[in-house]
């Protein structure tokens, strides 16, 4: 018989928090943006991603990006739907492009980000339900220790 005791939804949730925050710290001391990102599955970390685009010279290095790739070689395909991605900031365009490709099934996030996120107005492409091929929108919880996330900076 099985005597673990379940772990709710929003413990869970800032225990993960936790770890993509320690990542973006990581990200700060090497010189870049503070961001840390990491995918779970089955209460699981999957991959992780620190942001690096200074420190690969690579615009694409972005935290999230990082982790839905490693996550999606694991995974050895393209649907992490039974996946959540935790990241310390809003995905951006290019980021949300990218959940919505790997079919994650929820994205947590620590705090948003003005004028370029991809989870609210003006452009919110994680939500966006009408483009073919996307599948079904993540489901968002946001705020997920933000006090924490908004100290992160740059």
């Amino acid at each position: 018989m099985d005597n673990a005791v379940p772990i709710a939804q929003g413990e869970r949730d800032e225990r993960f928090m936790r770890q993509a925050i320690a990542l973006a710290r990581r990200a700060l001391a090497s010189g870049d943006t503070p961001v840390g990102s990491l995918v779970v599955r089955a209460g699981s970390v999957l991959a992780e991603g620190v942001e690096a685009v200074r420190a690969r010279l690579d615009i694409t290095a972005h935290a999230e990006i990082i982790a839905v790739r490693e996550a999606c070689r694991a995974a050895c395909g393209f649907d992490l739907s039974a996946c959540t991605l935790y990241t310390t900031a809003e995905p951006c365009w290019m980021c949300s492009f990218a959940i919505r490709q790997a079919r994650l099934g929820r994205v947590v996030i620590g705090r948003p980000t003005p004028v370029i996120g991809g989870g609210g107005p003006p452009h919110a492409l994680l939500l966006e339900p009408a483009v073919a091929g996307w599948g079904p929108p993540p489901a968002l919880a946001w705020g997920v220790l933000s006090g924490e996330c908004a100290l992160l900076r740059r």
